[in-house]
């Protein structure tokens, strides 16, 4: 447009071209930024070798988390190491100071240790160790062979320093007061290789117990040395003769140690100087230097080197100082060595340590001076009883009132004209037992050896372990006499007596005036009479005061056999009495409450004479063999024996009578039960019952739920099962024993072959066997497979035999039907015996369900 006026525009500062070089210029920044952040530090490490080290593989790590990676490695400049150069991220680096340590991480499997399995999957990296705060920070380092001590260890980690290890080791237990407080985690040698130094963690709850001025010392342990006095040996507790020990102590006014506190192993408390000094009066013991005073078990204690003065000995002891306020005016020292005795050893350590001082600790004043004593002093009271001998009887036994030792064994004493007694120290707090008090021996072993014989008299198992002399209470006075077991001491009262008791028996065979009566093996009278009865023979008996008490209504008498032998398959057992017995036969009497038999007849044995039975007639054509004595059994477990063979008064049957143990007869003396006669079979199936070779047949007995009977008819043949007659025009080789077969298994046998009256038939008689009778039905066939079968022709032949029994011994077998195979059958049902089986009868392939 002509004329028009200009338009007129401010031109601006900065043009918008300038934000492209600017936004570069600030990427660029970031991006130093960022590699200035990520740049790290290059660091030296030299390594034995460098197996396993992979540059831009290998990482280094620290608490598991990679801080940096092996760029080069090379050969160290001498020549004998490989100079490893890492990596390391910036913000790890203070990491990475003066004292920090690196070990490289590979997996290892032994016997004993098994590590570094996660370098399997990651492969193996250099791990890291700081070192102390504040330490300069350096670039080389040498590695480790492996991972320093207590690395991973929650806990200080405390230096000692001891001229020889002895039984401290890895592992060994560090103790303050007794409790334990760490172990020892690496032994090494010095760098000067003249003393061995220790490696000790000790828990975080426990670290600042470590003060500039404590001591260690080794405690437990064996230590051993030869001097003029002999060879001393220094024994702790079982723990520490296995693995050692080592205490310390923390005085209250010292400061806590610094990290890099050197400490000195001492070999022992004295060495060390701790503890408390106290004086001991040891008299004439043989009180040793080293010696343990011992408390609760722990050592609080050691003796110190003994020492001579105008006065003789002088022996002073080291307390731990936490232990000395037990040193009181009341407070003892007992020397105590190893403990010898039935019940086994105890503190087995003494035998190699010798005996130790054990402290009782009574209240009392602080006193520096102790007394050392043989045996500990008890109070109490002083009871003194009467004792027919003293045999299993020790000074120091315990006295025991319901497994509680309340108190022990003073003296035993022997008076002038022979008499025995006991004297008992009952503890002060026990004294009230004394009132209606009876005493009884509870010795282990007490035996006894005269012209009659030898005697053994076993106290109950209890006895075997501790021994010495228990007491009950009774209402009444205290009898101050030493009874010789519990029973009497019930039934003992003031003023006993002796009892006279007459016996009745059958004849008096093995008996004599002056024979002893027994209770338990101690002869508690005597026979003072023998004379004729009405029913057979009079023995009347002279029972001691003592034993009087025992005499009651369930009292039972019994003759003792001189010589008591039983033949059996595993041999002969013979048990012989003493030369009195033998002499003069005797008498044993007990009190059985479940007894129900006289208690004034003389029994032959003690079964019979505390066993109840009752009578039972068995009748059988012959004597199979049976004697008095053999015994009527049932699953095994005799229940009855025979006590007379003898013929019917028609001499056509022998009666057997026969004793049943009153808590069997009610369910075998019933219609139904059976009696079978046991004898040894050998054959071709197998060889049973061979033990009566030996011992002779007995009756296997099976109970019966009928009416109540007692006359019974002894079975030959099987008792029970289904009883079956099987009909022959002839006998083809079946006789009494020829097994049953169904499927070529014996499930039966035959117990009987007779002619029938009119000789038209033989008659078979077999016996099934109950869990195999349903396997007979009314459609069930017979046939004999007696022999063998054989088929013989120009082409060959074939021989078929059941069983090798039945090829000798013959054989009966049978099938049923599958499809029809009837009804079951009864005992008496009879079937014909086929001479030869039809085709059909042996496809036959039932299924049968009792």
């Amino acid at each position: 447009m002509i004329g028009a006026e200009p338009v007129v525009r401010r031109r601006r500062l900065i043009s918008p071209v300038w934000l492209l070089p600017a936004l570069a210029l600030l990427l660029a920044i970031g991006f130093l930024y960022q590699q200035y952040q990520q740049a790290g530090q290059l660091i030296h490490i030299n390594f034995e070798q460098g197996n396993g080290i992979l540059p831009g593989k290998t990482q280094l790590r620290y608490q598991g988390v990679s801080i940096g990676m092996v760029t080069d490695l090379n050969l160290a400049q001498d020549g004998r190491r490989v100079a490893v150069t890492v990596k390391v991220e910036r913000q790890a680096m203070p990491l990475v100071r003066k004292g920090s340590q690196f070990w490289l991480v590979s997996p290892k499997a032994s016997l004993t240790e098994i590590s570094g399995l996660d370098t399997l999957v990651s492969g193996n990296y250099i791990a890291l160790m700081p070192g102390r705060d504040g330490a300069p920070a350096v670039d080389r380092f040498d590695a480790l062979d492996g991972p320093p001590p207590g690395w991973q260890a929650q806990g200080r980690i405390v230096h000692l320093q001891s001229d020889t290890l002895g039984s401290v080791g890895n592992g060994t237990k560090v103790y303050y007061r007794g409790l334990e407080v760490g172990s020892v985690i690496n032994t090494r040698l010095a760098d000067d290789d003249t003393h061995v130094r220790l490696d000790v963690m000790i828990d975080t709850r426990f670290a600042h117990l470590v003060r500039d001025s404590s001591r260690f010392w080794s405690t437990g342990g064996v230590r051993g040395s030869l001097g003029a006095d002999g060879l001393k040996v220094e024994v702790g507790n079982l723990a520490s003769v296995l693995g050692g020990g080592i205490t310390f102590d923390a005085p209250t006014d010292a400061k806590p140690a610094d990290v890099d506190t050197l400490f000195s192993l001492y070999p022992n408390m004295a060495a060390a100087e701790r503890g408390h000094r106290i004086n001991l009066n040891v008299g004439e013991l043989p009180v040793r230097e080293g010696m343990s005073i011992v408390f609760d078990g722990i050592e609080i204690g050691r003796v110190l080197p003994i020492t001579l003065d105008k006065s003789g000995r002088h022996v002073a002891a080291l307390i731990a100082d936490e232990q000395r306020f037990r040193i009181t005016s009341n407070s003892v020292l007992v020397m105590e060595g190893v403990d010898l005795s039935l019940s086994g050893i105890q503190h087995a350590e003494r035998l190699l340590s010798g005996p130790v001082l054990r402290l009782e600790s009574r209240g009392g004043a602080p006193v520096d001076e102790l007394k050392v004593v043989s045996h500990a002093p008890r109070a109490g009271v002083t009871v003194t009883l009467a004792a027919a001998d003293l045999s299993g009887l020790k000074e120091g036994a315990p006295v025991w009132f319901k497994g509680l030792s309340v108190g022990q064994v003073d003296a035993l004493k022997l008076s002038a004209r022979g008499e025995a007694s006991v004297q008992l120290l009952m503890y002060e707090p026990y004294r009230n037992l004394l009132q209606g008090a009876r005493f009884y021996k509870r010795s282990p072993l007490s035996v006894k050896a005269d012209l009659s014989g030898v005697q053994v008299d076993t106290a109950p198992a209890s006895g075997w372990i501790d021994g010495g002399i228990s007491l009950l209470t009774q209402t009444g006075s205290r009898m101050d006499t030493l009874f010789p077991s519990e029973e009497l001491a019930r039934l003992a009262r003031p003023g006993n007596q002796p009892l006279r008791w007459t016996l009745t028996a059958q004849q008096a065979d093995g008996l004599a005036v002056g024979a002893p009566l027994l209770y338990r093996g101690l002869e508690a009278g005597r026979i003072t009479e023998l004379s004729p009865a009405t029913d057979g023979v009079s023995i009347a008996l002279e029972i001691n005061a003592l034993y009087a008490p025992l005499i009651g209504e369930h009292t039972r008498f019994w003759r003792l056999p001189a010589v008591d032998a039983q033949l059996g398959a595993d041999g002969v057992k013979v048990r012989m009495g003493n030369l009195a017995n033998l002499l003069r036969g005797g008498i044993e009497f007990a009190n059985d409450p479940q007894a129900l038999r006289s208690n004034r007849q003389l029994f032959a044995d003690r079964k019979e004479a505390t066993t109840p039975s009752r009578e039972l007639l068995l009748t059988s054509d012959s004597n199979p063999g049976l004697g008095d004595g053999a015994p009527l059994r049932y699953r095994g477990v005799t229940i009855g024996k025979v006590v007379a063979v003898t013929l019917s008064k028609g001499l056509d049957q022998v009666q057997i009578k026969a004793q049943l143990d009153e808590p069997y007869a009610a369910s075998f003396l019933r219609r139904g039960a059976g009696y079978q006669l046991v004898l040894a079979k050998l054959g071709l199936s197998g060889v049973n019952h061979l033990d009566t070779l030996i011992k002779g047949p007995y009756i296997e007995a099976t109970p019966g739920t009928g009416a109540a009977i007692q006359r019974f008819a002894l079975q030959s043949g099987p008792a029970n099962g289904l009883d079956l007659v099987l009909t022959s025009h002839e006998l083809n080789g079946v006789s009494v024993g020829t097994p049953i077969l169904f499927r070529k298994v014996v499930v039966g046998e035959v117990a009987a072959v007779e002619l029938a009256a009119d000789g038209s038939e033989v008659q078979t008689r077999i016996t099934i066997a109950p869990r195999y009778a349903h396997l007979v039905r009314s459609g069930s066939r017979f046939w004999n497979v007696s022999g063998l079968k054989a088929d013989v022709g120009l082409t060959g032949g074939t021989i078929e035999v059941a069983t090798i029994q039945s090829l000798l011994a013959g054989g009966i077998a049978f099938n049923t039907p599958d499809k029809e195979p009837g009804a079951l059958v009864r005992s008496g049902q009879r079937f014909v015996l086929n001479s030869e089986p039809q085709k059909e009868w042996q496809a036959w392939d039932p299924t049968l369900k009792p």
